[in-house]
């Protein structure tokens, strides 16, 4: 396979219309800004929003301005890409015994076999969004210079354990559990300590994982960017009723075509694409009144 990342970042995003983190320990900040690495799908950083100078008096250490962090009251948060079921879920109600060596949680996972397939697994996951404020609005476009046609990561999930794994075509039964030792919640804020453990049985691909009670893993992330109009002058807009707000942004999809069992781009995509082009050419000539179609 080419770029493991490729197919992996890929099966993850179509699947949720977030882009998976390579590196889940590199942080990706909610409000950073920057492009796409085509060769690998990991994302390369150019800079923070809330560190931009701007001209416009907007202080974007106002506390009101800042990350929205919130739980959602699930210990768990699981994506799994076409050909993957779950076979069992099962988070252990003494999860928090002080002392203990309890299963936090445990997924079975059954692969079809059809076709390469992935599974991202995060335990105690934490939202952090972009709020959306006419101040940030009104940031970006005070400085196009810096940040026209840049992706903006406007939520991402974090969280204190995580597990990556990516099937080949053979069917399987994957199964990966997560220890805790210690009190997990609510001790750990208010001063316990709690260790993880992942373990994983019976499994063929590409495996990874991390667990850090005290680390902030950052393992998926949204990347959004505004639409061409949003750089347009007002009275360059037409009759269009303005709402650049960042509900109304484009999900950045991969710069990549699409991609065949093996995490390569797909040829007969690229064949066919060129006969369009080509077919496209022709009927520019064939045009029986001489204008261009």
């Amino acid at each position: 396979m080419k770029y493991m990342s490729w197919k992996f970042i890929d099966l993850i995003q179509g699947t949720t219309s977030k882009w998976a983190n390579w590196d889940p320990p590199r942080p990706i900040n909610v409000g950073d800004y920057g492009m796409i690495n085509n060769e690998t799908g990991e994302f390369k950083w150019e800079g923070n929003l809330y560190t931009t100078m701007n001209d416009i008096g907007i202080d974007m250490t106002d506390p009101a301005l800042g990350p929205i962090e919130q739980e959602e009251g699930d210990d768990k948060y699981i994506v799994k890409s076409w050909g993957v079921t779950t076979k069992k879920l099962n988070v252990s109600a003494e999860a928090d015994v002080p002392g203990g060596v309890n299963v936090a949680l445990k997924v079975n996972f059954q692969f079809d076999g059809r076709k390469p397939a992935a599974a991202l697994v995060m335990y105690k996951p934490r939202y952090i969004s972009l709020p959306k404020d006419e101040c940030i609005i009104l940031l970006l476009k005070d400085r196009p210079d810096v940040l026209k046609g840049k992706y903006v990561v406007t939520k991402v999930i974090s969280c204190a354990a995580y597990m990556m794994y990516m099937s080949d075509q053979k069917a399987e039964n994957f199964s990966v559990t997560l220890q805790a030792t210690g009190p997990v919640a609510p001790a750990v804020n208010a001063g316990g300590a709690a260790g993880f453990t992942w373990s994983a049985e019976t499994f063929c691909g590409l495996y990874c994982e991390g667990s850090n009670s005290t680390a902030k893993y950052m393992p998926l992330y949204r990347l959004k960017k505004p639409r061409h109009k949003f750089w347009l002058p007002l009275n360059q807009r037409g009759n269009e009723k303005i709402d650049d707000g960042i509900d109304k942004w484009e999900d950045v999809d991969p710069p990549w075509d699409p991609l065949d069992d093996e995490g390569e781009e797909d040829e007969i995509y690229d064949a066919v694409r060129s006969q369009v082009f080509f077919i496209g050419l022709d009927l520019i000539y064939l045009s029986p009144t001489g204008d261009a179609w």
